[in-house]
């Protein structure tokens, strides 16, 4: 197989994302790299290979196209086997995809998700108005608003209290970040919790059911057969994981960039464009997305991409970071601009029949949190020098642990 044949470029967790953008862009559009645990696969590194890949007629999410995976090569403790194995729509393909992404589509259509524009603003307001100490003092603005602010988002869309994205925080965010060598059995212990958790949860909506989408799912499952029972909870599984996560990071990704690049943030306050902070949240999506690498498609017969001989069954990703300063699409990638006429050519919510179903409500999410948060505080600082050093390392998660930051209230505070 060439792809083993090839010397990878190791993914590595903990480097620094920029300059491990620049090496694999370096190295051609589509190249051979190792992911954590000597698992090889192609990734593009450019937007054309990475549409190219994300919506190829010959590349699956099925990962039952993986040889590696079903002859046992790839053990169950894999620190990312959460991410690539499942029966929820993320792991499915063609009719079986279709079908899952069906059922929940209806609640992600424009109309209804801007007709949460007004609570999400009221949610934002309300957890600056608890986090602001009154002197402008040290917030960290991960903790107390970027994260809260999806979580509650998502909670409510599905009907559900916030406690049912809480108490499993740590064991999310263990399945994005890798585990220390042999502590796979760690990843099984927080998807059995999680799964079990939900299973709990579904029970008790099936009893007390309401208007929301855990409910419209439990109804497909029951009254219509649908879908199975893993089915319904992996389903919520993802709504919920996918819901808050990319929007946790996409926020904080963004709000780091303009407080590191004081100017880019003086062209976006000093702006009149009504659209600017949905454009600034675009921008921010480009320069840092809060995905680095979409896993994992799989070769379902021998093809060719970018002059590259990709074998049935390899794997294939897409490295989205690396993407999004794609230099032959951006002119000057590396510096944040939020008037550049390019900024919605990034992959950051995929492409193709992939293309994530949340994206219009992380989209409104990111504006309205942008927005709330430097009207309010535009004089807003990185407390220390430390700022944006605190970074997860993670293949599937691009982002910042803690985002500690003044609250320097302002005369230009509108309203």
């Amino acid at each position: 197989m060439e792809l083993k044949r090839r010397k990878p470029y190791v993914l590595d967790p903990q480097a620094d994302p920029v300059a491990q953008a620049r090496e694999l862009r370096a190295l051609g559009p589509l190249v051979a790299v190792e992911l954590p645990g000597g698992v090889a696969a192609w990734s593009a590194t450019d937007l054309a290979t990475a549409q190219r890949v994300l919506a190829h007629e010959d590349l699956t999410k099925d990962a039952a196209h993986w040889p590696d995976l079903v002859e046992g090569r790839i053990p169950d403790d894999w620190e990312l086997i959460a991410v690539v194995r499942g029966a929820a729509m993320l792991h499915q393909g063609g009719d079986e995809h279709r079908r899952l992404r069906g059922l929940a589509s209806a609640a992600f259509t424009r109309a209804p998700i801007e007709a949460m524009r007004p609570r999400v603003a009221e949610i934002a307001r309300e957890l600056l108005d608890a986090a602001d100490p009154g002197d402008g003092g040290v917030v960290d603005l991960r903790e107390s608003y970027a994260y809260p602010l999806p979580v509650r988002v998502v909670c409510e869309l599905l009907g559900v209290p916030d406690t049912a994205v809480s108490e499993l925080r740590e064991r999310f965010e263990r399945l994005v970040t890798p585990s220390a060598p042999g502590d796979g059995g760690n990843i099984q212990e927080a998807v059995g919790a999680i799964y079990a958790s939900l299973g709990a949860l579904i029970q008790v909506k099936r009893a007390a059911p309401g208007d929301d989408l855990t409910t419209a799912l439990i109804q497909a499952r029951d009254d219509e057969d649908r879908l199975s029972e893993q089915e319904l909870v992996e389903t919520l599984f993802l709504i919920m994981i996918a819901g808050h996560e990319t929007s946790i990071h996409a926020i904080t990704n963004t709000v780091h960039a303009l407080l590191d690049d004081p100017a880019a943030l003086e062209r976006v306050l000093a702006s009149d464009a009504p659209g600017k902070w949905a454009d600034a949240a675009e921008e921010g999506l480009r320069f840092s997305s809060p995905v680095p690498h979409a896993l994992m498609r799989y070769a379902v017969r021998d093809t060719e991409i970018a002059g590259v001989r990709v074998a049935q069954g390899d794997p294939v990703i897409a490295s989205l970071f690396t993407v999004g300063r794609d230099p032959g699409r951006h002119r000057d990638p590396e510096r944040f601009d939020h008037t550049r006429s390019t900024r919605r050519d990034h992959a950051a919510f995929g492409f193709g029949a992939h293309y994530c179903l949340g994206a219009r409500l992380a989209r409104l999410e990111i504006e309205v949190a942008l927005g709330t948060l430097f009207e309010r505080f535009p004089d807003l600082a990185p407390a220390d020098a430390s700022f944006g050093s605190d970074r997860y390392a993670s293949i599937p998660i691009q982002g910042l642990r803690t985002l500690p930051v003044r609250l320097r209230a302002s005369a230009r505070v509108s309203g």
